[in-house]
């Protein structure tokens, strides 16, 4: 038991001691002591709970909502110009401008062709012919 009663009277005298360099500091630095005091406590040394009036709240909204809108507004000029700037124009081609290109690509194609020995006719990628299929049905 006495064990107890001697940590309890320990912790009574560091709790004092806190309170009285906490209460030392706070006149160093002219704060006062509502940081300790509890919610419910009131009186002549309580800090006065700060009150906003109606007017000061409306005048606050409305700064800040004319804050918001100026920032809308900037974003929203700056999204377009980026729009603006990133849609290039698509040009249109006539059907007949299209048939011209057609026909120089297939001249094109068939000088290539003839320069490198092969036979006009299409050749698809990839596809092996019936007779090369058997052949290696075959040997394998």
């Amino acid at each position: 038991m006495n064990d107890i009663e001697a940590v309890i009277s320990q912790l009574e005298r560091q709790r004092q001691a806190i309170d009285n360099a906490l209460a030392a500091l706070r006149d160093i630095s002219g704060i006062s002591g509502g940081a300790s005091r509890t919610a419910g406590q009131s009186g002549p040394g309580a800090p006065r709970k700060r009150v906003l009036t109606p007017a000061g709240r409306r005048r606050i909204a409305e700064a800040a909502r004319r804050r918001w809108a100026e920032k809308r507004a900037a974003e929203a000029g700056q999204l377009q110009a980026k729009a603006v700037k990133k849609a290039p124009r698509k040009s249109q081609i006539s059907a007949a401008g299209r048939k011209r290109l057609a026909e120089a690509m297939r001249k094109r194609w068939a000088l290539k062709r003839a320069a490198q020995g092969q036979s006009p006719a299409k050749k698809v990628a990839g596809k092996k012919s019936a007779t090369k299929k058997a052949a290696s049905k075959q040997a394998g």
